[in-house]
């Protein structure tokens, strides 16, 4: 640079050179940023881990009141060994019931108005098993190995856990564990835990409205009595 002071020509190459630096570190960071995970080896993940789960709390709810679904609420705690406990709004010949129920070995036991009543298991199976959840073979774990079109849409919260956001496509067989009489097929969301990647909160586009599943005390313990 003709007519610049030597000092001057120092200094303009320093701060060049401070800036290049800035530069390089500030692509760097965003270099490091994590890639959202591979949405199948997510869900594989997420199945292996539910496969493993003893105990689980349950909630199923709907916006409105969706006439196909035999279940309109739940709120259970169920056993992998196939125990429950917890209260469900059914539908049955067109009328709502409210009604408390605890599963315990081959009995159903069931409250309405008044003492408790008993159904065997197979019968009450026919209407809603929510001891199924954790069946590998038939629950969550085999919802998640055979969701399709599955895509990590982001991060968010389910129930204060950081869980990766998946969309996906499930069929009806598939999704019978949870929600019987759902159409052909159904979309969802999927929230999955970041740290330990179990399902905590499920959401289902049905013709007329939205249902959503969540699932929490993983593991807890439980002691399901008859009434």
């Amino acid at each position: 640079m003709p007519g610049m002071p030597r000092r001057s020509i120092f200094t303009a190459v320093s701060s060049l050179a401070v800036v290049a630096v800035l530069a390089a570190g500030c692509t760097g960071e965003r270099g490091d940023e994590e890639a959202p995970p591979d949405a199948e080896a997510l869900l594989a993940s997420a199945a292996d881990e539910m496969a493993q789960v003893d105990t689980v709390r349950l909630h199923i709810g709907a916006d409105t009141a969706l006439a196909d679904l035999p279940v309109r609420e739940a709120d259970a705690v169920v056993t992998r060994a196939g125990d429950a406990r917890g209260s469900a709004q059914v539908e049955q010949f067109g009328q709502v019931l409210e009604l408390e129920f605890v599963l315990a070995g081959d009995t159903f036991y069931y409250q309405l108005i008044g003492p408790w009543l008993e159904l065997p298991r197979e019968k009450a199976a026919e209407y809603y098993d929510p001891t199924a959840i954790l069946d590998p073979e038939r629950g969550v774990a085999h919802l998640l190995r055979n969701a399709d079109q599955a895509e990590v849409r982001g991060t968010g919260d389910a129930g204060g856990v950081d869980a990766y956001e998946v969309g996906a496509s499930f069929a009806a067989a598939d999704l019978a564990a949870l929600l019987p009489g759902v159409p052909e097929q159904v979309d969802g969301t999927l929230w999955i835990g970041q740290e330990r990647p179990l399902l905590h909160r499920a959401e289902f586009s049905l013709p007329g409205g939205t249902v959503t599943v969540e699932l929490s005390d993983f593991d807890a313990p439980v002691e399901i009595r008859a009434p």
